[in-house]
């Protein structure tokens, strides 16, 4: 027995529901909280920060033992915010700062302190729960740039002189540290369609084909719970139901199967990989973690396999 499997029939009621909404488009990085979550159009130093933060989207929850315990929720600026929305906006209020402050130099120069407190919440600690790992990857980051004697602007602009510019770009960050650790490339792709869909288009996509599937740990959730991706071994689900640490091997196989899931989706539906993500990822909220869905609110209730007890990997990552 294989321990999971794609659902094709899943996969061709996704594909027809995305395809008639008419409104699944991109995220573009900016409008939602703009100049608070995200940089505001035309800000300073937006690419540099957008290189540094994407590579910093992963491990925004915390364990209990060996079972996950909650998500990261931090006061920042008098809001309280998940993992992800705290990065974002504490790299802005870094940047609004100083515009130059995500320019690979200027991080090298700074100390693991004033590093540490760039994500400084209102209690004045720093709340993010892999801050070593963070810590260690921005550090091998400043220094890939500084052995290259290179920026974040350089290497867009050797992209473009390329024939397929977002193959180049993802080939490319699979060498930087914060990016080169996950072969399935979560947060490289992220960069990208954050690039391509900010108001100031910094990367300009001709060759659309070479995008991948951007899997976290949501779209696992939500892949597992609508049946996309269907859990045949029972030791493995007793363990995503119990939300206890899985294997390495465990893990990889729920990723994979979820990445081939949202490639066919994306082949199928037509639409483009930054498109199939934000959908997913607005769904979050109706399907979240620590409070039972609200499916009435869902748009793809009607063919929802309703797996809402599956809960995505417990596994420590530095990948997403």
């Amino acid at each position: 027995m294989n321990a999971l499997s794609v659902d094709p029939r899943q996969v061709e009621a996704f594909a027809a529901h995305l395809e008639k909404s008419g409104r699944v488009q991109p995220f573009d990085f900016c409008s939602l909280g703009e100049g608070f979550i995200y940089p505001g159009r035309n800000q300073p130093g937006a690419l540099d920060y957008f290189f540094f933060a994407c590579a910093h989207q992963f491990g925004f929850w915390t364990l209990a033992g060996n079972r996950w315990a909650a998500p990261m929720v931090a006061r920042l600026d008098g809001r309280a915010l998940k993992g992800s929305d705290f990065l974002w906006r504490a790299c802005t209020r870094a940047a609004q700062k100083d515009p130059l402050i995500f320019d690979p130099a200027s991080l090298a120069a700074r100390s693991n302190h004033s590093l540490s407190e760039l994500f400084r919440d209102d209690s004045g600690a720093n709340p993010l729960p892999l801050w070593p790992e963070h810590l260690a990857l921005l550090r091998g980051y400043a220094r890939w740039f500084a052995d290259r004697a290179t920026t974040p602007a350089e290497v867009v602009r050797r992209i473009h002189a390329a024939p397929k510019p977002l193959f180049a770009l993802l080939a490319l960050l699979a060498e930087i540290p914060g990016y080169a650790e996950d072969p399935l490339q979560k947060k490289a792709m992220l960069l990208a369609i954050a690039l391509e869909n900010r108001p100031e288009h910094f990367l300009h996509v001709a060759d659309p084909g070479s995008a991948v599937p951007i899997i976290d740990y949501h779209l696992q959730r939500s892949a597992l719970r609508t049946g996309l991706v269907r859990v045949d071994d029972p030791a493995l689900r007793a363990k995503l139901e119990a939300r206890v640490l899985l294997s390495a091997p465990e893990e990889s196989r729920v990723r994979a199967a979820t990445y081939a899931a949202i490639a066919t989706l994306i082949a199928r539906s037509g639409l483009s990989a930054a498109a199939v993500d934000w959908f997913f990822f607005q769904n979050r909220t109706r399907c979240p973690e620590t409070t039972e869905p609200d499916c009435a609110a869902c748009p793809v209730a009607p063919f929802c396999a309703r797996e809402t007890r599956l809960f995505q990997p417990v596994f420590r990552t530095t990948a997403y």
